[in-house]
């Protein structure tokens, strides 16, 4: 059953009314409070759609019910939604300030920052327009389509991200990870896979038990462990360590370096290459910049334009092409072939 609890600040009680009010101004100076429950009882899904506010989310191992609790902030009184009510399955909670009214999320801007509790073992579904939102202690799925702002969240099984500004980072989920983001960093730690687009920010990953698959326009990419590795990447230098799988980069510009790894075909256009400790082969074509490799298990095979090429122990080397640049070699166990 929805519960409704009277507010701290203001004595007007939510009856479900819903009032908008256009006005020019942009100071949201009417403050008031509110808080929502409804009983978790045969749930599957918390559904909530905002559009501008600080969000908080917080699975409960003990929580029997949804609560949400809120700040609002707006012009004049009554200038937004806020409910919460039961779907089936499915608890849909609105938290909205009136769009005519919303002119960007600053702190005097009309927003509603919110707080909301419940049972961990519910999936999530968020539809949010701006401000920052931070998830801790849910177990199931997580779903977002975000406009701006920072996301985080520590826990959480298979996740699902669709974001256009701001940063991310994820901790301790333990499912498959779909992330789309336009700008910001990405900061992951744990996951089972990982399919990334990024057009623009710095992305650091590690802990993520078996593959990964990474579209980016640019920013740095620095990744710890995983199993087979592909990367297609415009600008940016891209770290890689600790890859136990095959590892396929396509690359324009910036320096790579890779340790570990199986079998490893990288296609560079620009910038430093270096590649040690591979267990597999390794197939290089390469247009600018100094290319390194040592301590490869397998056969080595280079087309390079130009550059200095240096290669230390391989069991085979073949140069189909090297247009320019120094070339030295060292421990190559059955021989060097130079087309």
């Amino acid at each position: 059953m929805l519960k409704l609890i009277t507010p701290i600040v203001s004595a007007i009680i939510l009856s479900g009314c819903v009032v908008h009010i256009n006005t020019a101004s942009a100071d949201a100076k009417e403050h008031v409070q509110r808080q929502l429950q409804l009983s978790a009882h045969n749930l599957k899904t918390l559904s909530a759609r905002t559009n501008a506010g600080d969000l908080k989310i917080i699975g409960s191992a003990t929580a029997t019910e949804i609560t949400a609790n809120a700040d609002i902030y707006t012009i004049k009184p009554n200038e937004f939604t806020f409910t919460l009510e039961q779907q089936g399955n499915e608890a849909i909670l609105v938290a909205e300030i009136d769009s005519k009214v919303m002119v960007g999320f600053v702190n005097s801007s009309p927003r509603i920052d919110m707080t909301i509790t419940l049972p961990e073992t519910l999936t999530l579904k968020l539809d949010d327009s701006s401000g920052s939102i931070s998830i801790n202690g849910l177990k199931e799925d997580i779903q977002i389509d975000d406009g701006s702002g920072d996301i985080n969240i520590n826990g959480g099984k298979n996740i699902s991200i669709d974001d256009s500004s701001g940063s991310i980072s994820l901790t301790n989920a333990t499912g498959m990870l779909m992330i789309e983001d336009g700008s910001g960093d990405i900061n992951i730690t744990g996951g089972k896979q990982l399919t990334l687009t990024d057009d623009a920010g710095d992305i650091n990953l590690s802990g993520i038990e078996k593959n990964i698959n990474i579209e980016d326009d640019s920013g740095d990419i620095n990744i710890t462990g995983g199993q087979m590795l592909n990367i297609r990447d415009d600008a940016g230098d891209i770290t890689l360590a600790k890859i136990l799988g095959d590892i396929t980069i396509e690359d324009e510009s910036g320096n790579i370096l890779v340790d570990g790894g199986n079998n490893i075909t990288i296609k560079d256009d620009a910038g430093y290459l270096k590649i040690n400790n591979s267990k597999g082969d390794v197939s290089i074509n390469d247009g600018s910049g100094n290319l390194s490799v040592n301590n490869v298990t397998g056969s080595v095979t280079i087309n390079d334009e130009a550059g200095d090429i240096d290669v230390n122990g391989a069991l085979n080397l073949i140069i189909e092409s090297d247009s320019s640049g120094n070339l030295r070699v060292d421990n190559i166990k059955n021989g060097v072939k130079i087309d």
